[in-house]
């Protein structure tokens, strides 16, 4: 295992240039507009982080599950592995290589609960229990597998990633730099919250951890100015020794995703999903 994020398999075989980024979502955006592929990465974040809630894992189970389910799709398509298969799948390895290990038919049963669709992801933020008979959001949403199917998957999953395994959050890094400089335990609340939302972006591709969390600490004082004045925040800013430019332009992407999140409406993707598969299995 790395000791640090610099000499890790997340640096040295993962991050992407911008170009690189542009040219894998290319790929995706002959079948999906700009805003429904982005649809797409914020569903399967959700169901990721609702799979992870049931299971009581902590926050950096679930990014790194996520970042599993990311990477496996860099080079497939959803019609190479069901995307609802692989997020259990994620789940379940994740869980295991952050030390917290679940049994593997619960990480199955959880998920299936999920996908029932009695739960939906509401605009604000939180998950709302649907009950039986009133709404079922995610009707159309097929899982037809069972536990070793999940195992088997895993397979595939361990070997798309060469078993690198070890993930680098930002939120280590924003936990020190809050402890550093002593701010509001409010704009660590909202900076956290922030760096969630970041997974619904492929930005975990592009930037290090701390360029995201100092990002997410400059988006916060939006939320909450803290305790700090401007002079002082400008003079801590300055002290972290960072590109700025990098820093602006996760900002500038964690906004946009906030836009895009406005037409996001959660009963409409297990039908967007169905059709983008059959699209690239008519392209095939």
């Amino acid at each position: 295992m790395a000791a640090n994020y610099w000499e890790s398999s997340q640096f040295q075989r993962f991050l992407l240039t911008r170009f690189e980024l542009a040219e894998i979502e290319k790929m995706h955006m002959t079948q999906l507009t700009a805003n429904e592929l982005a649809y797409l990465k914020i569903y399967f974040t959700n169901l990721i982080a609702l799979v992870g809630k049931r299971l009581h894992v902590r926050q950096e189970i679930i990014a790194t599950a996520t970042v599993y389910f990311k990477r496996f799709y860099i080079n497939n398509t959803f019609y190479d592995i069901d995307p609802y298969l692989m997020t259990t799948t994620c789940m379940y390895l994740a869980c295991k290589v952050e030390e917290c290990p679940h049994n593997i038919k619960q990480v199955w049963n959880e998920s299936k609960i999920v996908f029932s669709g009695k739960y939906i992801f509401a605009k604000n933020g939180f998950w709302r229990f649907i009950k039986f008979g009133v709404v079922d959001v995610s009707s159309e949403i097929r899982f037809p597998y069972d536990v070793p199917d999940v195992a088997e998957c895993e397979s595939y999953l361990l070997e798309e990633m060469k078993f690198y395994l070890v993930v680098y959050h930002p939120y280590q890094v924003l936990i020190d730099i809050h402890e550093q400089a002593n701010m509001p335990k409010a704009s660590l609340q909202a900076a956290w919250s922030i760096i969630n939302d970041s997974f619904k972006t492929d930005m975990v591709f592009v930037y290090p951890p701390h360029v995201i969390a100092i990002a997410a600490l400059f988006l916060s004082r939006v939320v909450d100015q803290g305790n700090q004045s401007d002079v002082e925040a400008q003079q801590w800013y300055a002290d972290l020794n960072v590109d700025v430019t990098d820093v602006l332009q996760v900002v500038n992407e964690l906004l946009a995703v906030y836009e895009v999140w406005t037409g996001y409406v959660d009963e409409k993707m297990p039908d967007m999903v169905s059709r983008y598969i059959a699209d690239i299995a008519a392209s095939c």
